[in-house]
């Protein structure tokens, strides 16, 4: 079995531990949904500042990819677990057994975070590993500062863990954290992102498009929120809502002078997705405008775009 150390994003580590603790536990049940769909054999454990998730090394590339795309997570660690641990001998052992080979004419550092009652301090351990490494294997030698290769290990107890790899997390909190949101999906790259950055803040983020170019154009924003959910937020159902929209679009092109039709056009939309959210009970809109992107998005149309409803309206492209 395979391994992996998950710490949490940091905003999560300061919350306080009510706030922490059901933080902590909605990613780890959605790390149970995601991960079951691969192999029931994949095992996650909850612990106070982490989560460990266990695989069989066949699935090793899926898994990785699924924890890199899941958000709250801040940090991957890929480790080897030995267990029994209990003397610095048996340690420079085993790390001997696994990494001498890969240090040959390399400079190379030992790190060592210890956690527990230990006759020894890490540093000892440190001092003693690089040593026996040294000693051991054809490195080119000890180098503290920027070396070649850094020998990471964690000891918790008599537990061993050697970090064989270390990738950077999605960050953000974990969905179904923060409640839920609309998305007005047009398909393009700003309300792709604004969505995208609503799912990794930990918000369940649902689609509601307006069909104004029949259904092929339909069927490329459907793929679209798919390609998002599947990747970002499969570990909860969300909607997709199309309304049709081409009789309101021949009739503000009837009734509407052009300065107007654009602003006249996103009220309308706004109006539409209110009633949508009152009926799904969620409180706030979400859309891809961008702050003078163009002229029905000036900070003066903006407000009187919002004077339609009374929903939130979030904007994280505005500025």
């Amino acid at each position: 079995m395979q391994k992996f150390i998950l710490k949490l994003f940091p905003e999560i580590m300061i919350k306080g531990s009510s706030a922490k603790r059901q933080m902590t536990g909605q990613l780890y049940n959605n790390l149970l949904t995601i991960l079951e769909r691969i192999d029931p054999s994949i095992k996650v454990a909850k612990y106070s500042d982490k989560l460990e998730v266990f695989t069989p090394k066949e699935f090793l590339p899926e898994v990785r990819q699924k924890l890199l795309d899941t958000p709250g997570i801040e940090q991957i660690l890929e480790v080897l677990q030995f267990d029994d641990m209990d003397t610095i001998d048996k340690i420079k052992v085993k790390v001997r057994e696994l990494v001498a080979d890969s240090l040959e004419g390399k400079t190379f550092v030992v790190r060592v975070k210890r956690s527990g009652k230990h006759p020894f301090k890490s540093i000892d351990i440190e001092k003693t590993v690089g040593g026996h490494l040294l000693a051991n294997s054809k490195a080119k030698g000890v180098q503290l500062k920027n070396p070649d290769i850094v020998v990471q290990m964690e000891l918790i107890e008599n537990q061993l863990n050697v970090i064989t790899a270390k990738y950077k997390g999605l960050s953000g909190f974990p969905i179904g954290t923060q409640g839920d949101i609309l998305s007005l999906m047009s398909g393009g790259f700003d309300s792709t992102v604004a969505s995208y950055l609503t799912m990794k803040r930990g918000i369940k983020t649902h689609f509601i498009f307006f069909n104004l170019g029949g259904m092929a154009h339909e069927i490329g924003v459907k793929q679209v929120a798919l390609y998002l959910w599947s990747k970002f937020g499969s570990s909860h159902k969300v909607k997709f809502i199309s309304v049709p929209f081409d009789d309101v679009i021949e009739e503000i092109f009837r009734s509407t002078p052009p300065t107007y039709m654009g602003v006249t056009l996103k009220r309308l939309m706004l109006t539409a997705a209110e009633k949508v959210a009152d009926e799904m009970e969620i409180d706030a809109l979400l859309t891809g405008e961008s702050v003078a992107q163009v002229s029905s998005q000036t900070l003066r149309n903006l407000a009187i775009i919002d004077q339609v409803t009374n929903k939130l309206v979030l904007r994280p492209l505005a500025t």
